[in-house]
Order: C-alpha cells, then structure tokens, then sequence
C-alpha cells in the first residue's frame, strides 16, 4: 500500500538561497544522519532536468545499498522532483517545494518535502510498514534541526569581530561558532579536518587547517583577528590515547598554551577559554589539573579574558547523554557506569554558546572566570530518567559497580579508538556542581531547564511537521 510523509520547515532566508542549498546534491550528507553513511558517488552534479544521481546509504539495519534518483522535475527557486530509479523501496517518489514565507517581516521561505513510497517484498514489506515509517519520521526530524543549523538567521551588522575559534568542530566549540555566526561575527574556525568541519558549519564560517600540537601550523592562522575562543576536545574524548597524542595534557594544556602564544605574537585582544568545572592546581584528577594548566597560560598571556568553567554540557550532538539514550533504543535497560547517585547540574549548550558569544563584548565579562551550570542539581539517575521521559522511552536503570566497569575496561584501552577506560569511568562518575552566583551577578540571564532543553531535540515533531499515511 502507498504510504506518504509530508513535512514543512520555515527557514529564515530567502526564497532563492535557501532552494540553491537544498538543490546542490553535494549538501545531501551534510542533513542526512550520520548513521545512514550516505556517500555521493556521482561526479556529474549540476541540477538539472534528466540528472542522475548515484549514492550508497544504509537505511535499513546499517546494510550498505545502493540507490540512483532521477530529477524529473526541476524548476529554479520553486520545486524540484527525485525519482528513485535503483534503490530499496519498490518506488519513491519525493518533492521538493519552496515558497515565500516571512518572519518578523524579514524574508523566509517554507521548505515542504512530499515524499510518496511504496515497501518492496509484499507482505514481509507490510509487516516492517511502521519501523520504515517512524525511520522516515526520524530522518526528517533529524534534518529539519541540521537545517536549523546550517541555514540560520543571521543578524547584519557593521562591527563584526573577527573571531578565530579552536575547536570549532566539537560538540561545545561547534555551536558556540555557529552562535557567533548567527549574531553576525566573521568567524574562523581551525580544523585538521577542514573537510569534515565545512560538513557541519554554516557556508558563511570560515575553516582553516592548523593543528594545536604543531606550532607552525598555526603561524597566520589569526592574523587580522580581533578575539580568540578556545573549546578544544581530543578524538574520542574522555578516553585518552596517548600514543596519538589525544590526551588532555597534550590537548587542553599545551595545545592552548600555543594557541595563546600565537594570540600574543599577532596582537590578538580577546581570548575566551572554555575550561571545566573542577580545574583546580591540585584537583584529585588530572583533567582538571590539565585545565587550569590551560587557564594559567590564559591569565598570564596579558591579554583580555574570560574562561568559563562549564558543568556536564548536554545538547543534540553530545556524546554522554545521548550515549544513555541510545542504550535505551536498544536494550531492555540502561546501563550505568556505577550507582548514578552523584550530583550534577547540566547545562544546555546552547546557553554556553550564547554566554560565550556576550563574553566577547561585555565588559562584565573581563577578567572573568564563571562557573557555568543549569539551574537545577540533580543526581545521574535523575537526569537520565527526565530524558527518558522526553523521548518517550520506559526503562528501567541497571547500576554497575565501578570497580568492576574499570576492571572490565582495562584491555580496552589498547584499542585504537577505545569505547571505554578506566579513566573515563572516573570522569562520567565525577560530581559537577556549581555556584553560578557570581556569573547571574555579573551577567544577569535565564538558564535553561533541563526538561525544556531536552525537548528542543528530543521531543515529538514540531507541528509544522505533519506526517499523513494512505
């Protein structure tokens, strides 16, 4: 039986703009999830009428497919229509319409995807209709926010600051970018992957290849810069691998050691440090040593500062939360790295990335080093429950001594990219409250509730997308 899903999206950019982003195919990856590992494999991508396109995606289960569309319709600032030639329904047919919306009077666009789909595999197909269907509901979803991401407002102004930003392709550093973007900021981000950072940035953010092991890879890199913000994380992090280097010495501490030299050899004024809750000169663990290691460089570069000492960050892309979340898709439980029963106040991203773009230019913010937390204090157990509820999830949670995950955890620390050690058992077991006292103080704002957070990324579709089957 043919099955339809419509969804709508307003996007607040022109008409014309937003229809070259969506019909470039190269973009394709850039809002689809990651876990579909889709790959373009056409060389040929100029839009037109008879196009085809060729891709490998994993829809189903994360096997490998093939799939070759057809555009059959295209018309410039207006629709356009994909067929699926080769693929693993048995048809798909999707368009793509743009018309003029507008938002506070200034120009949008709704975007509105119509896609109409028939199962291969009669009535085995049948069977999986409403795990096809909610895997639709999911991908749309995950779009519309990727959208919202790359395609933001972005406010015009005539005093733009230069921001180089390191660690820009992280899961903090990335959306403190993308907020600096939005108010209208030049900004740069450094990347030793520019590729994959272009991926998720707004086309208006600059990238730039440096490494913050190597000195030379930074000379020039912030010429002309007016302020520097440092949010820097290590591939995988909190499981450190010293023999590459990923370590919170070698990141945290030397890297921004070089990043702050560099800012002092070009006459950089402002620079913004993103430390951690905790970083202490003889803090118990040493992350938290390797932080105000980072800090000290900071203080002492003579330069204007800021450094925010940010709690347990939790936000769309992060990697601890959800971490818990997908444990819950997937088992009967959820698991836990010990009793859950230490304290925690966590704070949206987002609210870190709009403290940290004020800090660029309030004046309240100089000198200024700001516990940055959520405004409530609640236990592990506490915090994966909310979420669970957001999601519309129900499991129950299944405590693991700690002792024993360490023990467990030891051989793995041998892997290259290790899904757990005994460190990072301590660092998701660590406390994390704050004072945020002196931050409201100083600069006066609303933190974000946990729950209301959570249902910006977590929460069923917005209403302007609506899903209709026949």
């Amino acid at each position: 039986m043919s099955q339809r899903i419509v969804v709508s999206q307003v996007v607040p950019l022109p008409r014309e703009e937003v229809f070259d982003f969506f019909s470039r195919p190269e973009n394709l990856g850039r809002i689809t999830p990651p876990d579909m590992g889709f790959v373009l494999r056409s060389g040929d991508v100029q839009m037109r009428r008879g196009l085809r396109l060729s891709y490998r995606v994993r829809p189903f289960a994360g096997l490998p497919v093939g799939w070759v569309s057809e555009i059959t319709e295209y018309a410039p600032a207006s629709r356009f229509v994909d067929v699926q030639r080769e693929g693993p329904y048995a048809s798909w047919v999707h368009r793509h319409e743009f018309s003029d919306e507008e938002i506070g009077g200034a120009p949008a666009t709704r975007v509105t995807d119509t896609v109409d789909y028939d199962l291969p595999f009669g009535i085995v197909g049948e069977l999986a209709r409403g795990l096809v269907r909610r895997r639709l509901v999911s991908l749309f979803d995950y779009r519309r926010r990727a959208v919202e991401r790359l395609l933001p407002a972005v406010v015009r102004r005539n005093d733009s600051l230069r921001v180089v930003v390191a660690g820009g392709t992280g899961f903090v550093g990335g959306e403190i970018a993308r907020e600096l973007h939005r108010r209208g900021e030049r900004v740069t981000v450094l990347s030793r992957s520019p590729e994959r950072a272009r991926a998720e940035l707004p086309d208006g953010v600059s990238v730039v290849r440096a490494d913050v092991s190597d000195d030379g890879s930074l000379r020039g890199v912030m010429d002309f810069a007016d302020a520097l913000v440092i949010s820097l994380a290590f591939p995988n992090s909190p499981m450190e691998n010293p023999r590459r280097g990923h370590t919170f010495e070698a990141v945290d501490a030397a890297g921004t050691e070089r990043l702050v030299a560099e800012a002092r050899r070009v006459g950089v004024r402002r620079v913004l440090y993103v430390s951690g809750a905790g970083a202490a000169p003889d803090a118990k663990r040493h992350w938290f040593r390797a932080k105000w290691r980072a800090e000290e460089a900071v203080r002492r570069s003579g330069l204007e500062y800021t450094i925010l000492r940010p709690t347990w960050v939790y936000g769309p892309d992060d990697v601890a939360l959800n971490r818990f979340l997908s444990f819950a898709r997937i088992l009967p439980f959820v698991p836990l790295t010990g009793d859950g029963r230490q304290a925690l106040a966590p704070v949206f991203v987002s609210d870190v990335a709009r403290l940290a773009a004020d800090s660029l230019r309030d004046p309240a913010a100089v000198s200024g080093v700001f516990e940055v937390g959520g405004p409530q204090t609640l236990t592990m157990r506490e915090i994966i429950r909310v979420a669970l509820r957001v999601a519309g999830l129900r499991r129950p949670l299944l405590p693991a001594p700690a002792p024993l995950l360490k023990l467990a955890a030891w051989p793995l620390q041998l892997l290259p990219a290790p899904p757990l050690t005994p460190a990072a058992v301590d660092f998701v077991n660590q406390p994390a409250t704050v004072d945020v006292g002196p931050l409201l103080a100083r600069m006066p704002r609303r933190l974000t509730p946990l729950e209301e957070g959570l249902g910006t990324y977590l929460g069923a579709a917005k209403p302007e997308a609506v899903e209709v089957a026949r």
